[in-house]
């Protein structure tokens, strides 16, 4: 991708060594270019702090797992470029360890790397999130009962702990732990996955990302959460609905190699 940065953000994990945040900001300093850090990692450095979701860069490096990288694609509020730099356990969706940033970094100044762009999910025209939506009971253990309507038709009606609406990425996380099939990034679909059904044969449901997915909680007193990325941010009343659909945003990745397409390889390496 022949693009050119002229401004970084720095993102951490509070949890995150100060020694490697301060070498990983020593080694951006070397570029010349703008650097604006996020209220954890300034503190860490020692500088002026600024909300991610105020941050006028190209680029907003991530430092920490999954978690760390997710919470940052749901914060901005621009197509910035994102490179995640695990420092954490698994770290699916880095992309470098923290020792690999300086021979990356010619390639990343230099424009020469691949962008990964993720679809993300609209729930009631406010909320967005990278990887799922979930809808689950406010009362631990309280069975509800689900409609589901495709394009304002109804194709299923169950009984579960919760349902989840995950995109491709958010497939290969917890919809993938509920059972859910893994959906590659290329595919323009949705999965649709029951959480704990009452009926065994109620299986996901993969459908077109055009879709607009209707899904309301039926029963009296049985008030639940919608939780976006492992957040709760609303509650939803029976018979109120949580219309979800694609949004109009993608979140873009810093890729170094055409493998990130090899998803069912990296899923082994990461989960061996």
């Amino acid at each position: 991708m022949n693009l050119k940065i002229s401004s970084i953000g720095v993102v951490s994990h509070p949890e995150v060594d100060r020694r490697i945040v301060e070498k990983i900001v020593e080694i951006l300093k070397s570029t010349n270019k703008k650097l604006f850090f996020d209220p954890v990692t300034a503190e860490k450095v020692r500088k002026k702090s600024t909300e991610v979701r105020n941050m006028n860069v190209g680029l907003i490096i991530v430092l920490g797992g999954d978690g760390t990288l997710l919470w940052t694609a749901n914060e901005i509020r621009k197509d910035q470029l994102l490179l995640g730099i695990n420092t954490g356990r698994v770290g699916y969706m880095t992309e470098i360890r923290a020792d690999e940033l300086s021979k990356r970094l010619n390639s990343l100044l230099n424009g020469k790397f691949f962008i990964d762009s993720r679809i993300k999910l609209r729930v009631n025209k406010k909320h967005e999130a990278l990887n799922e939506v979930h809808i689950m009971a406010k009362r631990p253990s309280h069975l509800l009962e689900f409609s589901i309507n495709l394009n304002n038709i109804e194709i299923a009606c169950f009984r579960a702990d919760g349902v989840m609406v995950s995109t491709p990425t958010g497939s290969t996380a917890h919809s993938l732990s509920l059972g859910g099939p893994i959906v590659h990034s290329d595919t323009e679909a949705f999965a649709i996955v029951p959480m704990n059904p009452f009926m065994l044969e109620q299986a996901p449901i993969v459908v077109p990302n055009s879709s607009k997915i209707s899904i309301k909680p039926l029963r009296k007193n049985s008030d639940a959460h919608l939780i976006l990325d492992g957040k709760v941010v609303d509650e939803i009343k029976p018979n109120e609905e949580a219309l979800i659909e694609k949004a109009k945003r993608t979140v873009n990745f810093v890729r170094f190699s055409e493998n990130f397409k090899n998803e069912y390889i990296n899923i082994r390496k990461k989960r061996t």
